[in-house]
């Protein structure tokens, strides 16, 4: 017989276990798949030896690279071999033509890549985006038959207002979410005064990948200038500028993203004393 007594010690219990369930969902790794690193930003050192860089790498505890332009595929998968690294994605230049994407896509599968990630910042008028958006679809038509996903990388650019739309809306609205999807520079969407859960929440899915490189706090945003290559550095190390990581990793599954990687394009200290930063950051993020 269910006493008063029982029903309180029972509803006890169940908000004891619910409280207990909160706390440790609170408590997980904000990212507990593998961490990888964009290689342009160890650029200097993998060109002079791509092995032994892969290897530093590596050491830091990354286990993921996404290849950047200008390494040779005989080079880099005999480095990453050695290294005991895996390259699910790639960097290449934007299409400017189905016939002039083949190329890259054939360049994919000899890497043994699973994505192709493009990205120019281009100043483009609305139909011109239309137009681009339209090769998008040609050319992510293509990438499929060959196994392999096409995404955009979009720097500031592509935030740029103009008709009350930007390129990249015009990008998620008018390309086939199975044909182009996006890999998200959060210091970048941050840069051009976006917040990237506003496109997570409205596009759940589309964001396979991330690049993850923080900004330093005194940085004002500006979509429509890059900051000046002689001027501060707004790039940081991950958790060391403004951006708030534990609500981009609270909506990571939202977005559908696979891979995260690391990535500084320019470094107050040693490129991998900067990657080591990051890395342990990220390694130690809880969604508390």
């Amino acid at each position: 017989m269910m006493t008063r007594r029982n029903l309180l010690k029972t509803l006890g219990g169940v908000t004891a276990l619910a409280a207990s369930s909160k706390l440790r969902a609170a408590d997980r790794l904000a990212w507990d798949k593998p961490i990888g690193l964009e290689l342009f930003t160890v650029r200097d050192l993998l060109a002079k030896d791509p092995t032994g860089a892969l290897r530093q790498v590596a050491a830091v505890g990354f286990k993921e690279v996404e290849i950047a332009p200008g390494v040779k595929p005989a080079e880099l998968k005999s480095g990453l071999r050695a290294a005991g690294l895996t390259a699910p994605s790639g960097y290449f230049d934007a299409p400017k033509s189905v016939e002039d994407w083949k190329k890259t896509v054939d360049a994919g599968v000899d890497f043994g890549l699973r994505y192709l990630v493009v990205g120019d910042n281009p100043q483009l008028s609305v139909d011109a985006w239309r137009r681009r958006a339209e090769l998008f679809n040609q050319c992510g038509t293509l990438s499929q038959t060959a196994g392999i996903q096409l995404c955009y990388h979009a720097h500031y650019s592509e935030f740029a207002r103009t008709d009350n739309t930007c390129g990249y809306d015009i990008m998620l609205t008018r390309c086939d979410s199975k044909l182009l999807k996006m890999e998200m520079d959060v210091f970048w969407a941050t840069y051009a005064g976006v917040d990237p859960l506003h496109y997570f929440r409205r596009y759940p899915g589309r964001f396979p990948l991330l690049h993850i490189k923080d900004l330093y706090r005194d940085v004002a945003v500006n979509p429509h200038e890059s900051p000046r290559d002689d001027g501060p550095n707004p790039f940081a190390p991950v958790g060391q500028g403004k951006i708030d990581w534990h609500k981009i990793f609270a909506h990571a599954a939202e977005a559908g993203t696979k891979h995260i990687y690391v990535e500084q394009d320019r470094c107050n200290m040693p490129p991998l004393e900067a990657i080591k930063i990051s890395f342990d950051y990220l390694k130690n993020l809880r969604l508390g």
